[in-house]
């Protein structure tokens, strides 16, 4: 799997019910992502990323984003608390859960919007897109998020 064969793929791929995700997902990327990623991520605010952790409250779909602890003993801890729902996604107008961040999360989060959908294996594909002026067009950058 690379960008690209991810975003040829997003259209066919199928939102999740929300309530499946509750629970803790690990993050991956793919080609040519992989190096470079984590790095950007921990610039601006994320990290040592693990992944996303959601839960239920009443039937809103919440959630914290999950860093790997500085000190390598495998703790985790949360952060950049989100919202998700199913919305119609960015790239295609077709259903997916959109993961957002509150409007005034610490920037470029209060602008980020990831959107899921699942492959046939189980595997949640997400997008991330900016909602500014010209970058939201620019389209999605595709990571993974494995259950358990």
């Amino acid at each position: 799997m690379n960008i690209l064969s991810l975003r040829r793929a997003w259209s066919t791929l199928m939102a999740p019910p929300p309530a499946e995700l509750v629970g803790d997902l690990g993050a991956s990327f793919v080609a040519p992502l992989k190096r470079v990623a984590p790095a950007g991520l921990g610039l601006i605010g994320l990290p040592r990323w693990h992944g996303k952790r959601f839960h239920l409250e009443g039937d809103r779909l919440v959630g914290v984003n999950l860093l790997r602890a500085a000190d390598g003993s495998g703790g985790l801890t949360e952060t950049l608390p989100m919202t998700a729902m199913l919305s119609a996604s960015w790239a295609d107008g077709l259903p997916a859960v959109a993961v957002s961040y509150a409007p005034d999360a610490p920037r470029p989060w209060r602008w980020v919007r990831d959107e899921l959908r699942e492959r046939p294996d189980g595997t949640l594909v997400g997008m991330t897109f900016v909602g500014l002026p010209g970058l939201r067009a620019l389209g999605g950058t595709p990571f993974l998020l494995r259950r358990g």
